[in-house]
């Protein structure tokens, strides 16, 4: 990730304020000063802004955060309780990790499946979740009808739906056979909430089903449906990357 924007998620808010740090010498990683166009490894790296750490790695790989992998069943609910659904995500996480205080990265709704992340540490949450940190959602969405080139080009521009500004990153058509032009892989910035479905339905297209399949660099693999596992270092460090 680019120090800046590590800085902008971490503290000043803004990319031109933590690029001025950056430039009076203020910051440094692993104990030497920094330089614009630096990177820096959230989970490995420490940083430090006038000899304050705001990010210590190795300190928080001692205390060994709790990062949880699930793939969520349609019907689940992304909450610890819910008076209207007596399922939800939580119910589904084994003992061994229920006494943890946790906390989902990203909401699904009940009937979108896939990709959750919960995890104990508050600090690895906001990194997976800010807008800043630039972590991509990918989805697999299967419609209705077909996604015409012109609606497709729409989405890609963004949207006014009721005062909100709704974008879609990549749509990409995936469906083979008699699929074609139905499923695709569309990748979110921020997910809002109901993007996609609002999105595709302000253009009368609707979602018959959508699953999340990776968040950053980690993709749903190995974890069957209704069943979750913890994350390795090299796995969280994956959530982390930008690249797509």
């Amino acid at each position: 990730m680019r120090l800046q924007k590590f800085l902008a998620m971490q503290t000043v808010n803004s990319r031109r304020k933590a690029e001025d740090l950056i430039a009076s010498g203020a910051v440094a990683i692993n104990g030497q000063v920094a330089h614009l166009g630096m990177c820096v490894n959230p989970m490995a790296d420490s940083v430090s802004v006038n000899g304050a750490t705001i990010s210590n790695a190795p300190a928080m790989r001692r205390n060994h955060p709790l990062v949880l992998l699930m793939n969520k069943p349609r019907g689940y609910v992304c909450s610890h309780a819910d008076k209207y659904n007596a399922e939800t995500i939580f119910s589904l996480i084994p003992k061994e990790f229920c006494g943890k205080k946790l906390m989902f990265c990203g909401r699904l709704d009940k009937e979108t499946e896939g990709m959750v992340i919960i995890t104990d540490d508050g600090d690895f949450a906001q990194r997976i979740t800010h807008p800043s940190c630039g972590v991509k959602k990918h989805y697999q969405v299967a419609l209705s009808s077909p996604l015409p080139d012109k609606v497709a080009r729409h989405l890609l521009r963004g949207i006014d739906s009721d005062g909100e500004f709704l974008k879609f990153d990549r749509i990409v058509a995936i469906g083979r056979g008699n699929m074609k032009n139905l499923v695709f892989e569309v990748v979110l910035s921020q997910g809002k909430k109901n993007e996609i479905h609002r999105a595709l339905a302000h253009f009368g297209i609707f979602v018959k089903k959508l699953k999340r399949t990776r968040m950053g660099g980690l993709r749903l693999r190995g974890v069957a449906t209704g069943r979750c596992r913890r994350l390795t270092e090299d796995e969280m460090e994956a959530l982390l990357c930008e690249k797509i």
